[in-house]
């Protein structure tokens, strides 16, 4: 049974449960309320004809002949109407006088069991049906000496004085139809009500709804609107416009990752396919017995040597991106760049000892680092030594031997970040390719990059290590002729201030 009830309530609609709970608590808060104000009136109109009663026992005297009963149902000895009821009872109920309603004996109260017992039991006033049954009767009862006409003697009785409550029956019964139909027509009123408001109030999560519908079917640009700002609806529309946008930059950024992945996949086994089939065909070669000279020998040798290496720096480079991928957090320490540039500078010079490699700092030649104030960068030392390492490398191979190379390094304050520029004198970078370089396995000149021994991945790499680091990476002219890499990498805290 109960989980019936509540397999039932979940499956109501919400707007049906809101309406539903509304009505019925405004209902028994009518209902409450009525049966509070009919007691309080009806007890408010019995106070009423007691106090009428006892207005008329006072004008009574305190004893009475028989005939002032018989002619108290016409005129009274206080003018009082007719409809009151009175008659003298012995102790063992027995009535002395009364006066007889002329309309119906059915009218009359029953009198039967009203003793005086019957009396102390239930205090001087108490209701009693009349004889017919279709009305009751207040009845109060005063001590009372009557007088025999006959013989003049007097005789201790009990007098009863009642009224029918046929006028206050009448009266809360009218007050009670009232009430009904205006609770009848407040509750309909409040569920009309209800339904209209919760209905406009949740038309917005129908939308939302649909909305959802939609996106779910593939539309990502679905968006809601319409709803107002500073209320709760409008909150939840803003709520789900946020994540539905970035759940639609997830997708493209998803979409974006497997197209370049697969773009990837395709360049890096073009380039690995490239070396083997020349490691391959020199092998065949040699099985074949075509090489019969020793010089023929150990230049195949040396051409599978070169392709090895190739293949081993592709695999290496590719190894260092999907590590780079991951995304693992960095392990930033302070990291001075000038001390840092100054170790790489000095590792280019050494690896091409024709070249010359020179580090500079507001237009001057730095020959001891430690003479120069310190840029200490917010860095994981080792990315930022591959990033230089890198650059260099890339400068030495791609400009002409008799060129200089000059690393810079510079401090910006606002905002506060360190600046490193590797600048070579060279051929320089096309503008329409300076936003490409930085793509995995792009290459500018592909015959003179595999002459190189280049992979390719050498700028992706440090275009992702320089965002890894919140940093920016551009390439530009050098003037005369050759391409400039600026990288902007953000200081330390006490650095920056």
């Amino acid at each position: 049974m109960l989980s019936g009830v509540q397999q039932w309530w979940e499956s109501t609609q919400l707007r049906t449960k809101i309406t539903g709970v509304t009505v019925i608590v405004i209902t028994l808060g009518l209902f409450g309320i009525g049966v509070g104000t009919m007691t309080t009136v009806q007890q408010y109109l019995q106070d009423e004809v007691d106090r009428k009663i006892d207005e008329v026992a006072a004008s009574l005297s305190p004893s009475l002949t028989t005939s002032d009963f018989e002619s108290f149902d016409t005129t009274g000895q206080t003018g009082a109407r007719s409809s009151y009821f009175l008659a003298a009872i012995t102790d063992d109920g027995d009535v002395l006088a009364s006066n007889l309603d002329p309309r119906s004996s059915g009218y009359q109260p029953d009198m039967s069991g009203i003793t005086q017992s019957f009396i102390l039991n239930n205090s001087p006033n108490f209701t009693v049906p009349s004889l017919d049954g279709n009305t009751e009767w207040r009845l109060h009862a005063y001590s009372l000496r009557i007088i025999q006409e006959a013989d003049m003697t007097q005789e201790q009785a009990t007098l009863i004085i009642g009224v029918d409550l046929e006028d206050s029956r009448a009266t809360v019964g009218r007050f009670a139809t009232i009430f009904l139909l205006f609770g009848l027509a407040v509750v309909l009123l409040s569920a009309i009500l209800t339904r209209f408001l919760v209905t406009t109030t949740f038309r917005p999560l129908r939308e939302v709804e649909m909305t959802a519908a939609r996106f779910a079917g593939g539309d990502f640009s679905q968006r809601l609107g319409g709803a107002t700002p500073n209320t709760e609806v409008g909150r939840l529309t803003r709520s789900l416009n946020t994540m539905l946008s970035r759940i639609d930059r997830a997708f493209a950024d998803r979409a974006d990752t497997i197209e370049q992945m697969r773009r990837f996949i395709g360049d890096a086994s073009h380039e690995l396919r490239t070396p083997l089939v020349s490691v391959r065909g020199y092998a065949e070669l040699y099985r074949m017995g075509a090489l019969t000279k020793k010089a023929d020998v150990a230049q195949a040798m040396e051409r599978i040597e070169k392709e090895a290496e190739r293949m081993t720096t592709l695999v290496t480079d590719l190894l260092e991106l999907a590590r780079l991928d991951e995304a693992k957090p960095l392990e930033l320490a302070p990291v001075n760049l000038m001390g840092l540039a100054h170790d790489q500078a000095m590792d280019a010079q050494a690896s091409a000892p024709g070249r010359t490699v020179t580090l500079w700092h507001d237009g001057e030649l730095v020959h001891d680092p430690t003479l120069v104030p310190p840029i200490t960068l917010s860095a994981e030392e080792n990315k930022i030594r591959q990033v230089l390492a890198n650059l260099l490398q890339n400068a030495l191979r791609f400009s002409p031997e008799d060129t200089p190379i000059e690393v810079i390094v510079a401090k910006e304050d606002n905002p506060a970040r360190g600046v490193i520029s590797v600048v070579d004198h060279g051929e320089g970078i096309p503008l329409q390719l300076r936003d490409k370089i930085f793509q995995r396995l792009f290459r500018a000149d592909n015959s003179r990059a595999r002459d190189t021994g280049g992979s390719g991945l050498g700028l992706a790499i440090v275009d992702t290590i320089v965002r890894r680091h919140k940093g920016t990476i551009r390439v530009d002219e050098t003037p005369g002729g050759g391409a400039t890499f600026r990288v902007s990498l953000p200081l330390v805290p006490n650095e920056s201030s």
